[in-house]
């Protein structure tokens, strides 16, 4: 049969079927031969809308809503929806007529401009006895919403449901019984009917769940256990374009997840020409790309390129790509019971912990990866501490912990999760001398179990002890605060802050919070109370990255004077707080100086916190606020501060400033997966006021959107760790080179950034060979963190294949990265986006010249040819030739360094910075302060353009 011939007979049974579904159609009948020879050609041959649409009656024909359940929902239903309030009521209704009726629905309206709210409000009205929650929020995109619902889901099932499609009334029915049969299942899915733009039912091949690695086989609409959701840790949501529901799948599989397809189409899918999914397929292979990448340790990204015809392969990624030597194990979906499923977890956190404790404590690997490691049973727990307590307690008496620690460690080794052998063992090592280790145990057990709160009251006892070990005042009094926050309660940790406090000349922090809840005076008015929120502080917030130390410098500056501002710091309790407060409090006293030492009052929050007066969220304050702020301050990357923020649901109205440490480009798709920038823009109308570290920046986010440039900026740039710098620079380079393992004789070129593609390291491998080639002793320095997710991994790896550790050496995070600095001959920044970068200010105060890119506010930082080089990203071979220039002129490099020094000093000063936040203050917060500093500098002032 020739082709023509064979699409002529297909064509004529295409007509008899439809011929057929109208006649039965027409005659109120669904033969079940005739609904089976349709589903089978939908499902194998082709598309038809009359096919499609008769299919569909079938389903729905006699569907009714029916009557609430009264029993606890079994199935959470969560329906995101933006823009979607046309189709909203067919598919809340779809959900309605389930003849399984123990569910729940979650409706999350994603920032809906059209009629949503008004149709779910109609919803809510004419159906008020069945369980319908109804939540509306800003736009957070396609991803967001699933995973909130989920979160806010009582049931043991989730269906997530688009608002533009339908369900069959029996989809639970078929559903939800699979999953409660069949134990080794996390997931049950049915074939879909798509109706709309496209009429069919897919998939059209037999399901199996291996095959999600190339070929998503289900919708996202798929009942699933929250069990694995949380397992997994929900949806991605950098999968912002489309195929966040694959990715689900994948990383399900690979988490050994597996499910189940009913051979029947239950879910009724609408394609629509202008739908996520469409857009999505404009940008399939890029989209794949990013799972690939996600996913290093199911897929080979260094095999794309040999692969990228086959890329463009709709909904499939080559098999070349998984790696061959992936191996996964499905683990079941349900324990045969409740104590079977908390045995299953207790055993994988058992493995993670004992692991990590291997790692905390070399000398006593083979104690935590023994025999009788994790065998223990919380009911055989008393019978081996009465045998083993006696003898730790007897080594603590006579002094010797150091075999307290080592019989504890058997303890806590049979028993990694029982809370009394953690307190056992944090204080063996405390009394042994090894306080920072007993901390760092506590904050382990606080990072893999968030709920144990019962660890604060020890670590803060270890804190307490720790402080009196510090020479240092302020240092001790920072640590003191930070155990007061950990245990509030405790009246002898409050008496040796209170102690503390009175030796650096402050008032107590109880006495701080009610005078700052007063009218103390501020120049010629009230001296406002500034809240300074943040998501999270210290080095372990962030390293050593530009925006973790930003904190501290604009914290201190808002303390600067006697007379400034009432400050109060509100951020979470990490288990890393206390640590980074002592760190702050040792940097505050040298930037104190002249103007006296203030301390602010920090307003930690937790879930569990007590004091919830001024907040409507999901946290609560450790201490009582002392009054409402006139002044909301928020700093942070990205927009982590302000969803934290968010989460507090403050309630008192007052005018709220945000910092800005980037320029429109880094909240663009351009260097990460995720377009951030149009929720950002959202985000900045609910700030009266903007401050940001570079003039050039603040234009380009006054060009992003009229309403931030009718919006009132300030410029504050960034200053360095002057106390730091003034004592590193008393100190030989040649022995800091020397002690950083640095060769005495080669030209160091280093680069302080995060390892990826914004930062521009790929561009300088291109031009390091022509460098090494004219200059031999080069050695190119990389300090900072790679980030893999965003190209530093390949970026790593290509530095690898090229340069030997002669040339090119990658350190990683250093927290001494001031020391690689000054041991440097210059410092080099490709970067293809910068703000105000910090390690180009260190890098001017420590003299020393830079060669950068010349993109964003560098060049308000190195003036080409005076303080360093600049090139442009078009001319990138001129790095390289700046780069053989320095090191061939070292008179050059010395008078470059020698300028960068004064223009520091001259602009950018710590002074500097403190005067310009002392004027911000005053006029954010409505107060006249008193006359600062001028400053040399001429910044850009308020502009209510």
């Amino acid at each position: 049969m020739t082709e023509r011939s064979r699409l002529e007979e297909h064509m004529r049974y295409l007509q008899r079927l439809e011929r057929a579904v109208q006649e039965a159609d027409a005659a109120g009948k669904h033969p079940d031969g005739l609904y089976r020879a349709v589903t089978e050609y939908l499902t194998r041959q082709g598309e038809s809308e009359v096919l499609a649409s008769w299919v569909l009656k079938v389903h729905l024909e006699g569907a009714r809503v029916q009557p609430p359940s009264g029993t606890p929902a079994r199935v959470s239903v969560i329906v995101p929806c933006h823009n979607y309030g046309e189709y909203l009521r067919e598919c809340v209704e779809s959900v309605l007529m389930q003849t399984f009726r123990e569910w729940e629905l979650i409706i999350v309206n994603d920032g809906s401009t059209d009629n949503t709210s008004e149709v779910a409000a109609g919803l809510l009205r004419d159906y008020p006895d069945h369980p319908i929650r109804y939540i509306e929020q800003e736009n957070r995109g396609i991803v967001q919403p699933r995973n909130r619902g989920v979160t806010l889901a009582r049931g043991e099932y989730i269906l997530p449901l688009d608002a533009d499609d339908i369900l069959s009334p029996t989809f639970l029915e078929k559903t939800v019984p699979v999953l409660d049969a069949r134990d080794d299942l996390g997931y049950v899915s049915t074939k879909t009917l798509f109706f709309g733009s496209t009429n069919k039912i897919w998939p059209g091949e037999e399901f199996k769940w291996v095959n999600l690695l190339v070929t998503n086989q289900q919708t996202n609409t798929t009942l699933y256990r929250k069990a694995m959701w949380k397992d997994i840790g929900g949806y991605d949501e950098r999968m912002i374009h489309g195929y966040m529901d694959w990715e689900f799948w994948i990383r399900a599989t690979r988490h050994g997840w597996v499910g189940e397809q009913i051979d029947e189409p239950l879910f009724f899918y609408r394609r629509k020409l202008d739908s996520v999914v469409m857009r999505a397929k404009k940008k399939d292979a890029a989209i794949k790309e990013q799972i690939v990448r996600l996913h290093p340790d199911v897929y080979d990204a260094s095999k794309l390129d040999a692969v990228r015809q086959e890329m463009d392969r709709s909904n499939w990624i080559p098999p070349g790509l998984v790696r061959q030597d992936l191996s996964i194990a499905p683990k079941g979906g349900k324990p045969s019971s409740d104590a079977g499923q908390q045995k299953n977890a207790d055993a994988r956190f058992t493995r993670t912990v004992l692991e990590t404790l291997s790692r905390m404590n070399p000398g006593l690997s083979n104690v935590f990866l023994g025999s009788g490691a994790g065998t223990g049973t919380p009911q055989g727990y008393d019978a081996v501490a009465s045998r083993l307590v006696p003898k730790i307690e007897k080594f603590l008496a006579e002094g010797a912990a150091d075999k307290a620690v080592e019989i504890s460690a058997l303890l806590l080794a049979a028993h990694p999760l029982d809370k009394r052998a953690v307190f056992l063992f944090m204080r063996c090592l405390a009394q042994s001398g090894r306080i920072n280790e007993a901390y760092s145990h506590g904050k382990l057990y606080l990072e893999f179990l968030p709920d144990s709160g019962g660890l604060r009251v020890p670590m803060a006892s270890i804190l307490q002890g720790a402080a009196t070990c510090y020479g240092n005042a302020a240092q001790a009094m920072g640590l003191l605060d930070g155990a007061a926050l950990l245990d509030p309660q405790s009246s002898a940790i409050a008496r040796d802050l209170e102690a503390m406090q009175r030796r650096l000349g402050l008032d107590g922090a109880a006495d701080r919070t009610r005078a700052w809840a007063g009218g103390e005076e501020y120049g010629n008015g009230a001296r406002p109370r500034v809240w300074y929120i943040t998501n999270s502080f210290g080095f372990g917030a962030g390293g050593v990255n530009g925006v973790s130390q930003a904190r501290s410098m604009t914290l201190s500056s808002l303390l600067r004077g006697k007379d400034g501002p009432g400050v109060s710091v509100v951020t979470p309790l990490l288990p890393g707080l206390p640590e980074a407060m002592a760190e702050f409090a040792e940097m505050l006293e040298d930037v104190s100086g002249d103007d006296g030492y203030r301390w602010p009052a920090w307003l930690a929050t937790s879930p569990d916190g007590a004091h919830r007066e001024l907040l409507s969220g999901q946290e609560g304050m450790i201490r009582p606020a002392g009054g409402p702020p006139d002044l909301i301050i928020v700093e942070g990357v990205r927009l982590e501060a302000h969803e934290y923020l968010e989460r507090l649901g403050i309630v008192e109205d007052c005018p709220r400033l945000f910092i800005h440490h980037t320029s429109p480009d880094q909240f663009s798709d351009k260097y990460t997966d995720k377009d951030m920038l149009p929720d950002l823009l959202r985000v900045l109308q609910g700030y009266e006021y903007d401050v940001c570290v570079s003039a050039k920046v603040i234009e380009d986010w006054k060009r992003c959107d009229a309403g931030l440039a009718a919006k009132t900026w300030f410029h504050v740039p960034n200053c360095a760790r002057e106390e730091e710098i003034a004592a590193l620079m008393q100190r030989d380079k040649a022995e800091v080179r020397q002690a950083l393992g640095l060769p005495e004789d080669a030209f160091v070129a280093l680069c302080l950034a995060s390892v990826q593609v914004r930062k521009g390291q790929d561009i300088l491998l291109e031009q390091m060979g022509e460098v090494i080639h004219k200059v031999p002793n080069a050695l190119f320095v990389f300090v900072g963190p790679v980030l893999a997710q965003w190209g530093g991994k390949a970026i790593l790896e290509e530095a690898n294949r090229r340069y030997t550790a002669q040339h090119v050496r990658f350190l990683g995070v250093q927290r001494n990265a001031l020391e690689y600095v000054y041991a440097s001959d210059c410092l080099v920044l490709p970067s293809r986006e910068e703000a105000l970068p910090l390690t180009i200010l260190e890098a001017m105060a420590l003299g020393r010249p830079t060669v950068a890119s010349d993109v964003n506010g560098i060049p308000e930082l190195v003036e080409h040819g005076v303080s360093g080089l600049l090139f442009p990203l078009e001319t990138p071979r001129l790095l390289a030739k700046h780069l053989v220039r320095l090191a061939g002129d070292s008179e050059l490099a010395t008078r470059m360094g020698l300028a960068a020094q004064s223009r520091y000093h001259e602009y950018f000063s710590r002074e500097h910075h403190a005067a310009r936040w002392r004027e911000v203050v005053a006029e954010a917060a409505g107060a006249n302060a008193r006359p600062s500093h001028a400053s040399n500098m001429e910044f850009v002032d308020a502009q209510p353009s």
